[in-house]
């Protein structure tokens, strides 16, 4: 049977074949640059397939082990501008889900949840491509994607406060990726994750001098490359990500030490670029 037809057979409740055999098909796929085969109903299904409890713990281990392997978020890694993008984006996003349904249910082994970890912070310090929408073929988002699972990560039952500043790190490694402009809502996705962190523990302190940080570093770059396509790219994405931060934690009506260290950064990158 083919693929599209068994998968939306499955979305009415008329499947009649193999499940893990669908899984391995699904799988092979899943990077498929035929936006309604990928998005509508290959990634459909697996949300399906997870979160309706329609896959045993053994099947939903074998779908994370998969995911996370050489051939799926690793795949091609490095790449920028080529199809493989799909694949290793839409991969990591199966992670989320069956990350936030293990949140809930516990059925990964700690090692498991481990690796889980430790791959999907080295998958968004990999990443190259980092478009967003792409024409004809749909959604790469490989960032937002990436940063979905970090949240999951984040809000995990098992997750190690130790682990705060790493994330911090991954974080920032996005926001300075070279060659990347982001306009399809990366910073709102990574925002998730700073709200986990919070929520995690992180302090005020902590993430004030983080903030300053960030603005350390972009004026580290500007002395080394000057006004250049890169540099300006880069630091719209890192004020970009402020701004969005700021609203965000006014939102909470919380948080004025960062607010305030925002508040700074931002005018003194304006003041510094436009006088």
């Amino acid at each position: 049977m083919e693929l599209k037809q068994a998968l939306e057979e499955l979305n009415r409740n008329k499947f009649q074949g193999d499940l893990d055999d669908l899984l391995i098909h699904m799988l092979h796929q899943i990077g498929s640059t035929d936006p309604v085969l990928r998005d509508d109903l290959i990634y459909t299904t697996f949300g399906k397939l997870v979160i309706e409890d329609f896959l045993t713990k053994e099947q939903l281990t074998y779908l994370l082990n998969t995911c996370l392997d050489d051939e799926h978020l690793f795949y091609r890694i490095g790449e920028r501008g080529t199809d493989s993008v799909f694949t290793r984006s839409f991969s990591v996003l199966v992670v989320a889900l069956i990350l936030e349904k293990d949140r809930e249910e516990g059925f990964l082994k700690e090692d498991r949840m481990e690796v889980a970890t430790a791959k999907c912070f080295k998958y968004l310090r990999e990443e190259q491509d980092t478009r967003g929408y792409v024409e004809t073929k749909g959604w790469a988002h490989s960032i937002a994607h990436g940063a979905d699972a970090l949240t999951e990560v984040i809000r995990h039952p098992v997750f190690e406060i130790e682990k705060i500043d790493e994330c911090l790190e991954v974080i920032r490694a996005c926001l300075f990726k070279k060659a990347t402009t982001y306009v399809d809502d990366e910073d709102e996705r990574l925002l998730f994750a700073i709200e986990g962190l919070l929520d995690q523990g992180l302090s005020e302190e902590k993430f004030s001098k983080w903030i300053e940080l960030l603005s350390t570093e972009l004026e580290g770059l500007f002395q080394q490359n000057g006004y250049s396509v890169d540099f300006f790219h880069i630091k719209g994405n890192v004020l970009s990500f402020m701004k969005s931060c700021y609203f965000r934690l006014i939102m909470k009506e919380d948080f004025f030490e960062v607010r305030f260290m925002i508040e700074k950064v931002v005018e003194r990158w304006t003041r510094k670029i436009y006088g």
